[in-house]
């Protein structure tokens, strides 16, 4: 072919630091002999960012190392593994095009939802294909999302923005898709939404992506060093090239292993927190969890049962190709472990707790009568009535199964001091008028 056979130097090029330093024809040049293939495309950017992180940062990698002890020691304490409770996250899809083809369908983006519910709440139809020695620790996460119901201002939406550009392709960039000054839309409350960047990321020319997607992990999260999550606030979120946003059906060409929208629940495990179960290096590198077996590396859209590339200890154990951190063909992925799960919800209950808590002012119920503070609540939760009309005759106090937890009658103030931590639903009397809002509690 005209090509070379792998994508060595157009992967090794892909770095932050070599996009800031060369102009887009120069790298056209370097990579003109590079051949990108289905079991070459990078199928996630988050290791090059982190390279380029290590080269500015002398401590970085030293910081990950600590970072992977934090995360390993929490696993092996940690309660905060799928109880029952459902933490169900919104997301608004950003639809950025330059041409029909680009602006997916609002049943492509449906499909990609459906999608990550499945792979979440291990209801995917391939759960059954996890091998024996994987099915003990598979686990379902007990994470939904859905597309908002109202944008930042209180107004109803679809959860999908449609946002017409001039930009062929953002394949040079990580962030300009993510403002309007460069082309690209501005994030919705990034504390309030999942933000999903869904744009062409394919090299000119050669119509094909260095990358699917990439996602930013909450700063402080465990098993992530200082500096690793998004450079400033508004970046937040997840990227996901169009061509592989949802099902897509691609039975030919380089997209062909990546057709069945995992794209979208790996780059979700790292904006939750996750790391590649590889670690991102060799059989001494780790993702900080006990139960994914260490790797020598990524598999690479392949789906290779017989792949032993480590020993472990004490159990010596295959590489886990099934877990949806790796790069395996998407075929082969189906599951997540205990410990992916349990790191998960943690990092929603301590990083990212505001998500559960609707759009708009955490304060704020959406009824523009009534305040309900402070939230999250540690001793106690105030309801106050914005108009000298109406007062408060019952609060119910209702977890996300429905059952009451607390109750009072005749009292704005809810004392939840020996409740335990987590997402409740208040439900507000009137008389027999009432209103229900989300609340966090956090000791």
């Amino acid at each position: 072919m005209f090509w070379a056979n792998n994508l060595y130097l157009a992967r090794n090029i892909f770095s932050m630091g070599f996009f800031l330093r060369f102009p887009a024809l120069v790298v056209i040049a370097l990579i003109f002999h590079a051949d990108i293939s289905a079991q070459q495309i990078e199928r996630c950017a988050v290791r090059r960012y982190e390279e380029f992180r290590i080269a500015s940062d002398p401590e970085y990698a030293s910081r990950r190392l600590a970072a992977a002890q934090e995360i390993e020691n929490y696993a092996r304490n940690s309660s905060s593994r799928f109880n029952g409770e459902v933490y169900r996250i919104p997301v608004v899809v950003h639809i950025i095009y330059n041409s029909e083809e680009q602006n997916i369908s609002d049943d492509q983006v449906e499909l990609q939802m459906e999608r990550l519910n499945l792979d979440y709440r291990r209801l995917n139809s391939d759960a059954s294909q996890t091998r024996q020695e994987f099915m003990p620790v598979a686990a379902d996460a007990g994470i939904e999302f859905y597309l908002a119901d109202f944008d930042p201002d209180g107004n109803p939406t679809t959860g999908i923005t449609r946002t017409e550009t001039s930009v062929g392709s953002f394949w040079l960039s990580l962030t300009d898709m993510k403002s309007e000054s460069t082309g690209g839309v501005n994030a919705w409350d990034v504390n309030h939404y999942l933000n999903i960047w869904v744009c062409n990321m394919a090299i000119p020319f050669i119509n094909t992506p260095l990358v699917l997607g990439f996602a930013t992990p909450p700063e402080g999260a465990p098993n992530w060093p200082a500096n690793s999550g998004a450079e400033e606030p508004a970046q937040d979120g997840v990227v996901i090239h169009y061509g592989v946003f949802g099902p897509t059906g691609e039975t030919t060409g380089p997209l062909a292993t990546v057709n069945q929208g995992r794209t979208a629940t790996h780059e979700i495990g790292h904006y939750l927190g996750l790391r590649h179960i590889w670690g991102d290096g060799d059989c001494t590198e780790d993702d900080g969890l006990t139960d994914t077996p260490t790797a020598a590396a990524a598999s690479q859209q392949t789906c290779d049962l017989s792949s032993n590339s480590c020993t472990d200890n004490p159990d010596d154990l295959p590489d886990m190709i099934e877990n949806y951190m790796d790069y395996s063909d998407e075929n082969c992925m189906n599951m997540f472990t205990g410990q992916q799960v349990e790191a998960m919800r943690f990092v929603i209950e301590n990083f990212r707790q505001d998500l559960l808590l609707g759009t708009g002012n955490a304060f704020d119920t959406g009824k523009p009568e009534i305040l309900v503070y402070p939230n999250p609540a540690n001793d106690q939760i105030q309801v106050m009535f914005k108009t000298n009309h109406d007062e408060v005759t019952k609060l119910e106090l209702r977890d996300l199964s429905g059952r009451i937890v607390k109750e009072d009658f005749n009292n704005s103030t809810l004392d939840v001091s020996t409740t335990d931590s987590g997402v409740y639903m208040i439900q507000i009397w009137s008389g027999t008028n009432y209103f229900v809002h989300k609340v966090m509690i956090r000791h």
